[in-house]
């Protein structure tokens, strides 16, 4: 083993990506593409002259929960073809290990856990990965429990990402535990002690002030902790919604003019991500104009085939709830909305449709309780138990 070495870590500087970061994380729960899917996320990328796919789904077991055992040569076999794709496009490939569940620290001068971890990103590079990455995000607070030497649990992260890159050759990508401003109060020596220990040459993804942020600044970062220089590419979770999966968000992608760096990380539904990819292809074309982002927003609604007719329905579809944010009031509901209720529910019929059908219907029901017009049969039918019966006490 090389060893953890400050030095070894400049000389991976050369190995610096020169030009912007931008694409598609598969890093939420909930859903995982097939590989005909993500052939379709790689032509939007494509397309929107956008860079990089980052394959980190959370739903892929081997990714994650059994990150100790080896892809099966099936898979391997689909990956490297995928690779071969988009490198055809001129798109990198970024693939992850999240080993941060349960790995032993006891192991990390070259015990088991840390042979499972590098022969993992070995099978991953020979398959095809442009770049590794070490994720350690969503993970319990537990690190006393299986911490070996460290007392630090920000240093010890870095330090096995920089023990990865120097076995490996490469630099890699790291996303720490507290990958948000907001998640830092819970420990605020993590973060400092990351980035003291992580090589400069290795590149950081960081969600901002918020797991789910308001606007995206790469600078933001600098209220919780200095960088040693490395590279922050922002992870935006503006339209995720595996964290309220009755929820759909496809509002313009604004607020993010000072991130270069971006991969996002939607939905999980192929046809609403590559829509959403193409708004964040906008980024610093439209900048703060607010009525050139609202033209672009309605433009590729309508070039994916979206019925003039949802614009009645778009503020309830619009952005997340932001912390930062106070929720704002929708104007209660009209009869032009519930009219566009029927057309997009029943006239509407495409791909994109079929995935947003079950949000529409939600919100047709969503609209009719908050009325009191939903019939109790109705409610009975369609609504889980518990809310079912809140609705109906309410009534009684």
């Amino acid at each position: 083993m090389l060893g953890y070495s400050l030095a070894h870590g400049k000389a991976f500087q050369n190995q610096r990506m020169n030009n912007s970061v931008l694409g598609y994380a598969e890093g939420y729960y909930g859903q995982l593409l097939t590989w005909s899917e993500r052939a379709l996320i790689l032509e939007s990328l494509q397309a929107h002259g956008q860079n990089t796919y980052y394959y980190a789904p959370k739903e892929d077991a081997l990714h994650r929960l059994q990150w100790r055992e080896p892809y099966p040569i099936e898979w391997r076999e689909k990956f490297a073809q995928f690779c071969t794709a988009a490198k055809s496009r001129g798109i990198r490939i970024v693939a992850g290990v999240a080993p941060g569940l349960d790995f032993d620290f006891n192991h990390i001068s070259g015990g088991s856990d840390l042979q499972a971890v590098l022969d993992k990103c070995r099978q991953l590079k020979q398959d095809g990965a442009d770049h590794l990455s070490l994720l350690m995000d969503d993970i319990d607070a537990d690190f006393a429990s299986r911490r070996g030497d460290f007392n630090s649990e920000g240093e010890a992260h870095a330090r096995l990402a920089n023990i990865i890159s120097d076995e490996l050759g490469e630099v890699i990508w790291v996303t720490p535990r507290i990958y948000a401003n907001e998640l830092a109060a819970e420990e605020p020596d993590y973060l400092p002690d990351f980035f003291a220990t992580l090589y400069s040459a290795h590149t950081v993804l960081y969600c901002g002030t918020d797991v789910v942020a308001h606007q995206l600044d790469p600078s933001h970062i600098n209220a919780v902790a200095q960088t040693g220089g490395q590279r922050i590419v922002m992870w935006d979770n503006v339209y995720a919604n595996d964290y309220c999966p009755r929820r759909l968000y496809v509002g313009p992608w604004q607020g993010r003019e000072a991130a270069c760096d971006v991969l996002l990380n939607p939905t999980g539904r192929v046809h609403t991500d590559c829509l959403l990819l193409e708004l964040m292809s906008g980024n610093g074309l439209t900048r703060n104009d607010h009525n050139a982002v609202e033209s672009r927003w309605c433009d590729v609604l309508e070039k994916h085939g979206v019925p003039k007719s949802f614009m009645h329905l778009a503020p309830y579809f619009h952005h997340p709830v932001f912390n930062n944010q106070l929720y704002s009031e929708l104007q209660p509901a009209t009869e032009e909305t519930f009219f566009a209720l029927e057309e997009c529910l029943w006239r509407w019929k495409t791909p994109l449709s079929r995935e947003w059908y079950g949000f529409i219907f939600g919100l047709k029901h969503d609209l009719l309780m908050e009325n009191n017009t939903l019939p109790t049969l109705r409610i009975q039918k369609t609504q889980n138990f518990p809310l079912a019966s809140l609705l109906m006490n309410r009534d009684q």
